[in-house]
C-alpha cells in the first residue's frame, strides 16, 4: 500500500474513532466538526509515519537479507575448498 493509502486509511480510521467516541458518549455527531478534522489530521499523520517506518524497515530487511546471502555464499565456498583439499578432487557442485 502506498503513501496515499496509509494517510487516507489513517484519516478514515481517526474519523471512525471520533464517531465511535461520540456514539458511546451519546453526543450529537456534528456538534463540533473541528474535532472531526483534528482526529482525521492526527490519524492521517500517524498513517504517514507508519508508511515511513514501513519503507525504512523494508530497506533494513533487504540489506540484512543480502548480508545473509553473502555469508551463506562465503560458508559454501569455504566448505567447497575444504572438501577439495580432503578429497583431492573437485567436489561436486551443490545447487543453491
Amino acid at each position: 500500500m502506498g503513501l496515499l493509502g496509509h494517510v487516507v486509511g489513517g484519516a478514515f480510521f481517526g474519523l471512525g474513532a471520533r464517531f465511535w467516541q461520540l456514539g458511546i458518549l451519546h453526543r450529537p455527531m456534528m456538534e463540533n466538526p473541528i474535532g472531526h478534522a483534528a482526529c482525521a489530521t492526527a490519524f492521517g499523520g500517524a498513517g504517514y509515519y507508519w508508511w515511513k517506518a514501513t519503507v525504512y524497515m523494508q530497506g533494513v530487511l533487504a540489506e540484512k537479507e543480502e548480508e545473509l546471502r553473502q555469508k551463506r555464499k562465503a560458508i559454501q565456498d569455504r566448505d567447497q575448498i575444504i572438501l577439495e583439499r580432503e578429497l583431492g578432487t573437485p567436489a561436486p557442485q551443490r545447487l543453491v
